[in-house]
């Protein structure tokens, strides 16, 4: 977040706390102005269009001014690939010896987020038991019970950063409840809260319908089952 100073047609200044600043421009094409965190610079800017690519020019003027032109340049058939995306992965695992079983490796863990990203991402994987997932979700949801994920993103852009806390003896025991693989389960949980860290949410039904078809496009590809089939 960056506290920043917006002036109104008669020069009132007001001061607001923000994540980004998206401006629109024409045509389908807007700008993001991001405040990353103090090690990775100052300010962000990302140029966005509905269709073709997005393209920065920048003109030199008199002074210390320049104006910035976004373009849209058409994407040339068979040249578009899949981005791989950055990720700096930390797993915690704060769980008794008798929790851990079948715990997913570090390698799996980065699977499952790999495939569910759209940005690079800076995530902390924590697994834990049902104390500290009671806590959590008591203080920042106000719900008194351990869940099976929850996600705390503090950033999406430029850069997804945030934690996912994973209670891994809810997972083992809806794995169990619902008839799955404790491993794809473990890999649904995980990509649900990768979701969650970039912004996506199931507040409303349609929101939820949209989230839930993604996660099953990213799971099939992953090589799990419809985690919602009936």
């Amino acid at each position: 977040m960056k506290t920043i100073t917006v002036l109104n047609a008669k020069g009132k200044r007001r001061e607001i706390e923000v994540a980004s600043i998206e401006i629109p421009l024409t045509d389908g094409r807007y700008l993001r102005l991001a405040f990353p965190p103090g090690d990775m610079g100052d300010l962000a800017i990302e140029a966005h269009a509905e269709t073709g690519l997005p393209v920065m020019l920048v003109q030199p003027g008199a002074a210390n001014l320049a104006t910035l032109h976004v373009l849209a340049v058409a994407e040339q058939e068979g040249e578009a690939e899949a981005a791989e995306h950055d990720l700096e992965l930390t797993v915690q695992k704060e769980l008794g010896k008798d929790e851990k079983k079948g715990l997913p490796s570090k390698a799996a863990v980065r699977e499952w987020i790999s495939a569910a990203l759209g940005t690079d991402a800076e995530i902390t994987v924590r697994f834990v038991g049902e104390a500290e997932s009671k806590a959590l979700n008591l203080e920042f949801r106000g719900k008194d019970y351990a869940t099976n994920v929850l996600s705390f993103p503090y950033t999406e852009e430029p850069l997804v950063v945030g934690d996912l806390v994973v209670c891994w003896p809810v997972v083992q025991r809806e794995a169990k409840e619902q008839g799955k693989t404790l491993e794809a389960h473990a890999a649904h949980m995980i990509v649900h809260g990768a979701l969650h860290l970039q912004g996506w949410d199931h507040e409303n039904d349609d929101d939820a319908e949209e989230m839930e078809s993604v996660e099953r496009e990213i799971l099939a590809a992953l090589g799990y089952p419809d985690p919602y089939a009936a």
